[in-house]
């Protein structure tokens, strides 16, 4: 008898297949009801802009990127994933971050004359971005416990 074991699969991101995965997983939380009307018509259109390239005036491709970026967002914290979904979704979504162009920040004429100091405060002000979308502070949280029942 041969027992033979599955291999992981290997998905490699690129931005047509990273688009689709996140557009998969919107339909997943939406099934699970993550998302009020106006919310679903609106990753509707960025699906569509993106994957079905329907024009649209007010939509842009960062734009609609950065819409299915916060739509599964919105899923995982309505419950809608497993933590192997999660966790796929997770590097998805920093690679499909990643290809976004950062958004300067407008520079006050003090950080004009002296750039080198605006380096670090925008390092800072990116790290604790981060750090708020990586806050697992809640599940450190004590888990109430529930008398038993006799």
């Amino acid at each position: 008898m041969s027992s033979e074991q599955s291999e992981p699969t290997v998905i490699t991101l690129n931005d047509t297949n990273s688009i689709q995965i996140l557009a998969q997983y919107i339909e997943v939380a939406q099934q699970k009801g993550a998302f009020l009307l106006g919310e679903a018509e609106l990753l509707k259109r960025a699906i569509d802009f993106l994957i079905n390239k329907v024009p649209d005036n007010e939509i842009t491709s960062d734009v609609a990127k950065n819409l299915l970026i916060q739509g599964v967002t919105k899923g995982q914290k309505s419950g809608s994933y497993t933590l192997n979904d999660a966790s796929l979704l997770s590097k998805v979504v920093q690679f499909v971050g990643n290809t976004l162009p950062q958004v300067p920040q407008e520079q006050s004429s003090s950080q004009q004359a002296a750039p080198q100091q605006a380096a670090p405060q925008q390092a800072a002000a990116q790290q604790a971005t981060v750090q708020q979308m990586d806050d697992l502070s809640d599940l450190a949280e004590p888990i109430p416990l529930k008398p038993k029942e006799v």
